[in-house]
C-alpha cells in the first residue's frame, strides 16, 4: 500500500496533537494544548485557511503537517509543523509528505510554497526552497524630554478590525491582511495566554483613534520563549498598523504603554519590522538573522524572482 496524503479528520487531529505535544506544547498542559489547537482551526480565518494533513499507510500516521492557504497576492501554500513520529523517522516520510502536499497544491492552482525552518536552510534547499532574508530587531522606546504624548490608547474591539485591515502597507510579497486574519492572530495569542499558567503570558491589543475611527494599532505579547515555553522572557511587537506611513502613531502608542510601566524593566523587545521602516519614537538596539528561517519555492512552472528583505513584509504574528 502506497502512503497517501489525507486531510485529517477529528480523530486523526487528536492523534497528531497528542504526538506533537512533547515538542511544541508552548508550556501548556496536554488538555490546554488540545484546546489551543482546536480554537485555531475553528476561528473564522482558521476554518478557511488552516487544516491538518497527514501521510498515512493503513492506520499509521507516517508524517503530518499544517496546511495554510495563504493569500499573498498570489495563492501560496504554507507548510507548518512538519512532524514524523519517532518510530517512523529516517525513512523519508516527511519529504514524501511535503512532495505530495506541493503536488496537490500545484493541481489546485497554488503558485508557491512557503515554510519556516527550525533546522537551518540546507535540508529544505535540497527541495528547491530558497531563503527570504529576515532579521529580528531588538527595540527600545525613546521618550521626549517632556514625557510621553497625550495619545488616546484603548483596547481593540471586533468593530475596529475592518479599519485596521486597511492600515497595512503593500509590498511585493506580503500576507493580505483581513479583519479575520487580525482577529485570528489576537485570539491565537490570547488563548495561549489564558490556557497557560496564570500570569506567565500577557497579550495586549490596543488601538489609537481619531474622529471615532481607528488610525493605528499594536499587538504585543510578553512571556517565555521557546517551543516548550521554558526559555527566557521576551516581548514581541507581533504586528502593528498605522495610517501614517512613518509609523508615528504606533510609536506614540508604544511611548504611552511604556510609560505605564516606567518603573519596571521590559524584557528584550523584539519585532520583525518591514525593512527600512521604523517609527521615530523607536530605536533599534540589536539586530540578528531570525532564528526561524523563511523559505520559499515556486510550484510547477511558476517563476519567483529572487527576494530581498525590502521585498517582504511579514509580521511575527504571521509566523507558522
Amino acid at each position: 500500500m502506497m502512503p497517501t496524503l489525507v486531510r485529517a479528520d477529528e480523530s486523526l487531529i487528536r492523534r497528531i496533537i497528542d504526538e506533537t505535544y512533547p515538542i511544541w506544547n508552548e508550556g501548556l498542559s496536554l488538555e490546554g494544548y488540545r484546546r489551543w489547537n482546536d480554537l485555531q482551526i475553528r476561528a473564522p480565518w482558521g476554518k478557511d485557511h488552516l487544516w491538518r494533513v497527514a501521510l498515512i499507510e493503513g492506520d499509521e500516521i507516517l508524517a503530518s503537517a499544517k496546511w495554510y492557504d495563504l493569500d499573498c497576492g498570489t495563492r501560496v501554500l504554507g507548510i507548518g509543523a512538519v512532524f514524523t513520529p519517532e518510530r517512523h523517522r529516517g525513512k523519508g516520510h516527511a519529504r514524501e509528505l511535503m512532495r505530495q502536499m506541493m503536488a496537490t497544491a500545484e493541481q489546485q492552482g497554488y503558485q508557491a510554497a512557503l515554510l519556516f525552518s527550525e533546522i537551518g536552510a540546507p535540508y529544505y534547499a535540497r527541495d528547491g526552497f530558497t531563503v527570504i532574508p529576515r532579521d529580528t530587531v531588538t527595540l527600545d522606546v525613546v521618550f521626549p524630554r517632556q514625557g510621553p504624548p497625550a495619545t488616546l490608547v484603548r483596547g481593540g474591539e471586533d468593530a475596529d478590525l475592518p479599519y485596521l485591515a486597511e492600515l497595512h502597507a503593500a509590498a511585493p510579497f506580503a500576507l493580505t491582511r483581513t479583519a479575520d486574519l487580525i482577529k485570528f492572530n489576537v485570539v491565537k495569542r490570547r488563548a495561549r495566554a489564558a490556557l497557560g499558567s496564570a500570569g506567565s503570558r500577557v497579550v495586549e491589543f490596543f488601538v489609537s483613534e481619531e474622529g471615532h475611527r481607528p488610525v493605528a494599532y499594536v499587538l504585543l505579547s510578553r512571556g517565555p520563549s521557546g517551543n516548550l515555553g521554558d526559555g527566557p522572557e521576551v516581548m514581541w511587537l507581533e504586528a502593528c498598523g498605522d495610517r501614517d506611513p512613518s509609523g508615528a502613531r504606533v510609536g506614540a502608542m508604544l511611548q504611552v504603554l511604556r510609560a505605564r510601566t516606567a518603573g519596571e524593566p521590559w524584557p528584550p523587545f523584539h519585532s520583525w519590522l518591514p525593512d527600512g521602516w521604523l517609527p521615530p519614537q523607536l530605536k533599534i538596539v540589536g539586530r540578528a538573522p531570525a532564528e526561524d528561517i523563511m523559505m520559499i519555492r515556486p510550484l510547477g512552472r511558476n517563476f519567483l524572482p529572487p527576494m530581498t528583505a525590502k521585498d517582504v513584509i511579514w509580521w511575527h504574528a504571521d509566523y507558522f
